[in-house]
């Protein structure tokens, strides 16, 4: 893969995310004041995204620089930092969302949150270690087993009663959760068999750093527009 494809998606990735950020704060204010914490979590998801997909997008170094694999490989710590920070959050956007039909069931946040966080610090673990050691698949079990925890405890959630917007809004959430987080560790395992399969190195990591780009822009975007646009209609 052309490495100037890889850096235009690290600029595409600030972009959205810069443009999200606006958006949310400018949809704030048409929402009622106890609701307008949902978009103000959805721009601060988006904020922070932006901001590390600027440093990004300067390590690797946009526009037109001469990079190599390395270069995009730097990224994988920055990237890292960010879903440490801003997955815990899309969990907390999601709550909120859930809480417009009533009060949360007790300690479902907290239980989201240390599975979260475990499903990263495993994840990046896994990420950093040998290709095709022991090691790495011990991580990536068990970094997918949290993440199956969260998916069972977001679909758990049942709104029986809850206005239809809200309904909705939560089902595509809870499919963001699966089908959209299911994203990452697509493109952790098709760097990973790339490269047990004596494919290109730099090739792996270029399809990897690609596909992580598209999954930030839809997942943290698309779930915060979600999340937004059930606010509104309330």
């Amino acid at each position: 893969m052309d490495f100037q494809i890889v850096q235009a998606f690290f600029m595409l990735g600030f972009v959205a995310m810069a443009a999200g950020t606006l958006w949310f704060y400018l949809e704030r204010n048409d929402l009622k004041p106890e609701l307008r914490s949902i978009a103000t979590y959805a721009a601060v998801i988006t904020f922070i995204a932006a901001i590390m997909y600027y440093v990004m997008k300067d390590v690797v170094k946009f526009p037109g620089g001469e990079i190599t694999a390395a270069d995009i490989d730097a990224t994988l710590p920055l990237r890292y930092i960010d879903w440490l920070i801003t997955t815990p959050l899309l969990l907390v956007s999601f709550t909120l969302v859930v809480a417009m039909a009533g009060p949360l069931k007790k300690g479902m946040l907290l239980k989201l949150v240390v599975a979260d966080i475990i499903m990263i610090v495993t994840g990046y673990l896994g990420e950093i270690g040998e290709p095709g050691s022991a090691q790495n698949y011990i991580f990536f079990i068990v970094s997918t087993l949290a993440w199956l925890y969260i998916v069972w405890v977001v679909f758990g959630v049942k709104l029986p009663g809850a206005d239809a917007h809200i309904q909705r809004a939560v089902t595509a959430m809870k499919w963001f959760v699966i089908a959209g987080w299911a994203i990452y560790p697509i493109g952790t395992a098709t760097q990973e068999f790339i490269e047990l399969g004596g494919g290109d190195a730099a090739t792996a990591i270029s399809i990897a750093a690609v596909i992580y780009v598209i999954a930030d822009v839809l997942n943290k975007v698309g779930f915060g527009l979600i999340a937004v646009r059930a606010a509104k209609q309330s």
